[in-house]
């Protein structure tokens, strides 16, 4: 196959002199940088999207050189180690992924093993799509028959099925959940697709009963999937487990009922801070932004990543003064607390005419906790009954609470809303546009 048999591309780019390894070059260090805005919990949407916007321009300039991209590729593979040479795998597939190649099968099972996330992260991401609604799949298909013989193969393919919604692969996925090497992969990927069955709570249950932490983390992911398999029991024993390992049921629980968990949370002296921070901007009642406030407040330094969502998500905004290095205590509780009254103001929440010289404390601040206790906000507005909306605080927040609005959304929607905090921005930009355009339609 030569340079000009590269589909939809009628000439090949002129060979000019370093113009080919300096934009690999720039392509390494994007993917690079891309891992770690992923592996950091404490960035978001608009820090991936950086990355994965320079990615999505390179590849697609690199499969305007065809083969000869493709050999600069094989040669860095060859020479490279460690980081660098995840990077050159990672840009070789995604270019066989958007150009068609033939030999994609072939690739994907010679790096895989060595380099698994490159090569998932590769045929997850691509191809480019030709507009925005347009995601081409259908090679998965290729993928998931070139993998009956390989059982790691087979299992990047029932992942990515799942991840990319192939529904083409439907029939297959429910063949192989009788299959003890494929049926915990097989049940997610359905999720994902909006396919469980009562087959699949089941399932969940029984990875639940095991105790282990393979299994339950299963049992998680297929919660967080679809959280219409978390019927009461199930959920009740997710909450059950390790806080640590049950992140998606109480995203689940605090979804559905966000007072009861908020109140339960306050109780438990062993969650995560974390978890705590979630919980309460998920919520949005007044007291605890208050309460979140004064340990802001008092405590030494920038505020941490949680309690950063904490604002952004409830308040709408996150003050300089709490973020900046060195920090002034003085400075920053004077900011938070005239965010905390804007928004509370602006929703109508009661406050005391002493509100902005009293202790953070609920009493001192609220006129009225009886009423403020119905009020919930999100964005400094308070949040109206129904489906919240995705919202403009999504591209700010964490990775972590990100996926709790995911799960949010699908919670309360009643559908599967699968979509990875960690999938390329381009895919979740699409989601929020169409989740927008949904919200707008429900409020005509």
């Amino acid at each position: 196959m030569t340079s000009t048999d590269i589909p939809r591309i009628c000439r090949r780019l002129p060979p000019l002199a370093g113009l080919l390894e300096d934009m690999l070059d720039e392509a390494m260090r994007a993917r690079r940088r891309r891992v770690m805005a992923a592996d950091n919990p404490a960035l978001n949407l608009n820090a991936l999207r950086v990355a994965d916007n320079t990615l999505d321009r390179l590849v697609q300039a690199a499969g305007m050189y065809g083969n000869d991209a493709a050999a600069e590729l094989d040669a860095r593979i060859g020479r490279l180690a460690g980081g660098a040479r995840e990077a050159a795998v990672f840009l070789r597939i995604g270019l066989a992924v958007h150009t068609r190649d033939a030999a994609l099968e072939e690739l994907v099972a010679r790096h895989l093993e060595a380099f698994p996330r490159a090569v998932r992260d590769a045929c997850w991401f691509y191809p480019v799509p030709n507009g925005p609604l347009s995601d081409n799949a259908g090679y998965l298909v290729g993928l998931f028959d070139a993998g009956s013989e390989q059982v790691t193969l087979r299992h990047l393919a029932i992942e990515l099925a799942g991840l990319r919604g192939e529904t083409r692969l439907r029939g297959q996925l429910q063949a192989l959940l009788d299959d003890p090497e494929c049926a915990a992969p097989a049940h997610v990927a359905l999720a994902r697709m909006g396919q469980a069955t009562t087959a699949t709570r089941h399932y969940a249950a029984q990875c639940m009963t095991t105790g282990k932490p393979g299994p339950i983390g299963v049992a998680m992911e297929l919660m967080a999937c679809d959280p219409r398999i978390a019927d009461e029991d199930l959920l009740r024993q997710a909450l059950g487990v390790d806080p640590d390992s049950a992140d998606a049921a109480w995203a689940i629980a605090a979804s559905r009922d966000a007072r009861k968990v908020f109140d339960h949370a306050a109780t438990r002296g062993d969650l995560p801070a974390g978890l705590h921070m979630r919980i309460a901007a998920l919520a949005g009642h007044p007291a605890g932004i208050i309460g979140a406030c004064a340990a802001m407040a008092a405590a030494d330094g920038p505020v941490t990543s949680a309690q950063a969502d904490l604002l952004e998500l409830a308040l709408g905004a996150v003050p300089a003064e709490a973020r900046c290095e060195p920090n002034d205590k003085a400075d920053k509780s004077r900011a938070l607390r005239a965010l905390v009254l804007h928004a509370f103001r602006h929703a109508h929440v009661s406050v005391c005419n002493d509100a902005d010289i009293g202790p953070w404390e609920p009493g001192a601040i609220l006129a009225d906790p009886a009423q403020a206790a119905s009020v919930r906000l999100r964005d400094g507005m308070a949040l109206p009954a129904g489906v919240p909306p995705l919202g403009r605080a999504l591209p700010e927040v964490s990775h972590a609470l990100r996926r709790w609005l995911y799960i949010e959304r699908a919670s309360l929607a009643g559908h599967a809303f699968a979509l990875s905090p960690l999938d390329i921005a381009r895919r979740q930009d699409a989601a929020l546009m169409t989740a927008d355009f949904v919200d707008a339609m429900r409020t005509t």
